[in-house]
């Protein structure tokens, strides 16, 4: 019998769906299509970099950035004019190599960035002066990541936004200095809060809140020439990107031969430096290698011109020198204050005969300590209130400085942004602000310390905190100093 023959209904015989049904099957092609470019445009469209505080954050950021966001918000629905002003940071150190940020120090830098903004909207009582919205940019990634960062902030003084300033600005390294030329060109404000390169000074609109190294150098020779005599080696890093360290170890030199008597049984520093190089594998390995040499030496102050990030591994190497029965004093700049992290451990300090001391950037036992040498009102900010640093961030420590810091760099641009308004322009341009910082006539009662600029944009007589690193990570402040080695007062009016 022959086999019945299959309907042309069946799905075999049934016609494509392009031939069908053309028109629905282009339409569909067609939005397949969209679709496609759609996700590959969020996917490979690079992340914004300049935020109000939206979008993701590492979660070590999370919490403050929407409170940023949230205070942004409430800025854009208010009825009076507001300008923009930016903080300028590797927000995720662990993205890239070309930070030398601890992930705390960052966090603690942008909450004091919005304690300072949160009180110039609610709480200053000047009418004439514009809410302040601050923008959040990020330089995490390669040695190239401030690019981005800085294209967008350009882009923001002319748009909606009305950047007028960016504070912060991350650390003394190459990447910083060029993102600072290119900012500067564009005539922005800038406010550095926490770099300290002596190669930075004097960029046409950039004032920094924090001493020099020169400046903390000098503070240190005269801690330590209060000792008495003593025999020092320099331990240097020679990372040719690195600004901080090159300068450091060259205000180090400076600084004996200025401020340290001269003649027999005056303190004495060795003519050759021990150098090792961060850039380059085992740079660790290499600080070890050098405790035997130092013993050698006879000396029993040492000079660190180098990164926190390599100084733990430094420091256990000095703990099993020979010379152990032999005290040693290490001396570092304000760099070390991103090992500040209670109950991590750094080094054994049983038997060692170790002392670590850094010059502090601010320190909050210095407003008790020396009162004159810092605006009471404002340092109340972190101390006591609703509004206060405890109440809006409680169980943060502000040993390392950074939110105190960070807080005063920005709090420097509001106080331009309000002495503009006083004069009746209620929203000023970038170009204005910087004009404003420096001119050399500001006056800003900070909480690290009363701060003016001279007419290179560095602060005048700025006071200075030198504490003791502790083996746990915990620090002790030690003595409130200065340049000139004594506690600078209240500046004259």
């Amino acid at each position: 019998m022959s086999e019945p023959r299959r309907s042309g209904r069946g799905f075999s015989g049934r016609a494509p769906l392009w031939k069908a049904h053309p028109f629905w099957f282009w339409l569909l092609c067609v939005l397949l299509v969209c679709a496609l470019v759609a996700v590959l445009v969020v996917v490979l469209r690079p992340r914004p970099t300049v935020t109000d505080g939206s979008g993701r954050y590492p979660e070590n950021l999370s919490s403050v950035a929407e409170l940023i966001r949230r205070e942004n918000e409430w800025v854009r629905t208010q009825a009076a004019p507001y300008v923009s002003i930016a903080v300028m940071l590797p927000l995720d150190p662990a993205a890239g190599p070309a930070s030398t940020q601890s992930a705390e120090s960052v966090r603690h830098a942008v909450q004091g960035a919005y304690l300072a903004q949160y009180w110039s909207n609610h709480n200053e009582g000047n009418a004439s002066a514009p809410n302040v919205q601050l923008l959040l940019a990020d330089t995490s990634g390669d040695a190239d990541g401030w690019r981005a960062a800085v294209r967008e902030l350009k882009e923001s003084v002319a748009g909606p936004d009305h950047l007028v300033a960016v504070t912060g600005l991350g650390s003394s390294l190459g990447g910083t200095k060029r993102a600072i030329d290119e900012l500067s060109a564009a005539e922005i404000a800038l406010v550095g809060a926490v770099i300290t390169s002596d190669e930075l000074s004097g960029k046409a609109t950039l004032v920094r809140v924090a001493p020099s190294n020169n400046a903390e150098a000098r503070a240190l020779a005269h801690f330590l020439g209060r000792r008495g005599s003593f025999t020092a080696v320099m331990v240097q890093d020679e990372d040719e990107d690195d600004s901080y360290t090159r300068t450091l170890a060259r205000s180090f030199a400076a600084a004996f031969g200025d401020v340290l008597p001269a003649g027999k049984g005056a303190p004495r520093l060795l003519d050759v430096p021990l150098t090792y190089n961060s850039a380059l594998d085992g740079a660790d390995t290499v600080l070890a290698q050098m405790t035997e040499r130092i013993c050698n030496s006879g000396a029993g102050v040492v000079f660190f011109a180098g990164r926190w990030g390599n100084l733990p591994a430094f420091l256990r190497a000095l703990t099993r020198r020979t010379c152990v029965d032999r005290k040693l004093t290490v001396v570092t700049g304000d760099d070390a204050s991103n090992l500040n992290r209670s109950g991590q451990q750094i080094w054994d300090d049983t038997g060692a005969g170790l002392e670590v001391y850094y010059t502090a950037l601010a320190h909050p036992a210095s407003w008790s300590a020396v009162p004159d040498a810092v605006h009471q009102v404002v340092a109340n900010r972190f101390r006591q209130g609703a509004d206060s640093f405890p109440a809006l961030f409680p169980g943060e420590s502000l040993d390392d400085g950074q939110a105190i810091m960070h807080h005063d760099a920005m709090l420097t641009a509001v106080t331009a942004v309000d002495v503009l308004a006083a004069q009746g322009i209620t929203r000023p341009s970038a170009s204005a602000v910087a004009n404003m910082l420096t001119s050399s006539s500001l006056s800003v009662p900070a909480a690290s310390g009363w701060i003016t600029f001279d007419r290179l944009g560095e602060p005048v007589d700025k006071a200075m905190p030198v504490v003791r690193l502790l083996p746990d990570g915990r620090v002790r402040f030690t003595e409130l100093t200065s340049e000139a080695g004594r506690p600078p007062g209240r500046p004259a009016r």
